[in-house]
């Protein structure tokens, strides 16, 4: 049996946006993969022209990515002011900083126990600029990055080479994780959008 198959990489949307009442916008993002940046703009920008004037980011089971995806977003969405630190076990500190430009908006975001690094960090810092309300449940709490060294027999071992804080300065692992404004635990799998309690809660509070 002989059969022909074509290789290319696969590209899956990251973001994926909904109008919900009240004129919200609604915002998965499944990740901060590659284009997922651009990929949530986009989609905040699709609803805000079709007349979104709230906006709810639902990063449940958002595992991560990349920094650079989710600065991206942070500074489209936040004012001027630092949005993400990492600092080496050597005391090497790296910056990422918003300009002005921002984007003035009721927000809520969404968090569970699986929102995880970068997603953490994305809601962590609009939670500090008072941007955004969080709802849901206690993050894990990542706040250092790893390094993989390759051994000679194929093998490998990542260390912990440094950490990764807030804008506040804040490390992730050490507070515990982030704890939402409005606590919810969800006792069953939503049927739907509009069945889903968290993001009733968040409704409620945003769209007063």
């Amino acid at each position: 049996l002989e059969i022909t198959v074509t290789r290319k990489a696969i590209r899956k949307q990251t973001a994926a946006g909904k109008m919900l009442e009240g004129k919200i916008g609604y915002v998965a993002i499944d990740n901060f993969h590659s284009g997922a940046g651009k990929e949530t703009i986009g989609e905040i920008e699709k609803l805000t022209e079709q007349g979104a004037e709230k906006l709810i980011f639902d990063v449940r089971d958002n595992p991560g990515g990349y920094v650079h995806e989710m600065v991206e977003v942070l500074d489209y969405l936040l004012p001027e002011g630092p949005l993400f630190r990492s600092v080496s076990y050597s005391g090497r500190e790296d910056l990422d900083e918003s300009d002005a430009d921002c984007l003035e908006l009721p927000m809520a975001v969404l968090i569970n126990g699986n929102t995880y690094s970068a997603a953490e960090f994305f809601a962590a810092a609009l939670s500090e600029y008072d941007w955004a309300v969080l709802v849901g449940e206690p993050t894990t709490g990542k706040g250092y990055y790893q390094t993989t060294i390759e051994l000679g027999d194929g093998s490998a071992v990542q260390l912990s080479t440094g950490a990764y804080t807030t804008p506040k300065g804040v490390n992730l692992t050490e507070a515990g994780g982030l704890k939402p404004d409005v606590e919810l635990t969800l006792t069953q799998i939503p049927l739907s959008l509009e069945e889903d309690p968290q993001i009733r809660a968040a409704i409620r509070e945003i769209g007063e």
